[in-house]
Formats: C-alpha cells, sequence, structure tokens
C-alpha cells in the first residue's frame, strides 16, 4: 500500500488501486499514524491531534472506534493492508517510513 500526505490524503493498495477513507476524523488519524510511521504514536497525542485542547467525553473509547474503523478501511477486498497495531503506548502504523 503507498500513500500520499502531501496535498490531498491519499492511499493506494499494492495494485494501485484508490483507497478511500471516508470522514475527516479517520483521515485525520490516518495521517498523524503516517507523520510517524512504524513508530507508536501516544494516544494523548491522537486525541490531541484529532480533537484539539478539549477533548469530549470519553475520547479514548471514540479513539478505539476511530482505529477499528480504520482497520477495516485499509484491510481491503483481500485484506492485505498494513496493520495498526495497539500498544500500551498508543497505536503504530505498520508500515515502512
Amino acid at each position: 500500500m503507498r500513500f500520499g500526505i502531501l496535498g490531498p490524503l491519499q492511499a493506494r493498495s499494492g495494485d494501485g488501486q484508490p483507497v478511500t477513507i471516508n470522514g475527516s476524523r479517520l483521515r485525520g488519524l490516518l495521517i498523524l499514524l503516517l507523520l510517524d510511521a512504524g513508530q507508536v504514536v501516544g494516544t494523548e497525542r491522537l486525541i490531541d491531534g484529532l480533537y484539539g485542547h478539549t477533548p469530549p467525553e470519553g475520547a479514548a473509547n471514540a479513539l478505539q472506534s476511530l482505529v477499528s474503523r480504520l482497520r477495516r478501511g485499509l484491510a481491503g477486498s483481500d485484506g492485505a493492508g498494513p496493520a495498526v497495531e495497539f500498544h500500551p503506548a498508543g497505536y503504530r502504523l505498520a508500515v515502512d517510513p
């Protein structure tokens, strides 16, 4: 899978087909993970990046829901998309930098 973040977010499968990532928060989550591709991004950083300085009640649960949706969106029809891995400190997009 290939990603582009200079300009509008772009995601393409291994065969070059566009992958649609719907929703501004979902795209924001992917961008935050791509900025530190292959590295664990802290939960607090992700929440702050998605919701600003006044996160909603239950922001951690909302983040978990977004991660689940992102996993499904990146999996594609063949299930071969990159993994969004959970770590005690946060999440990691398992791609090469």
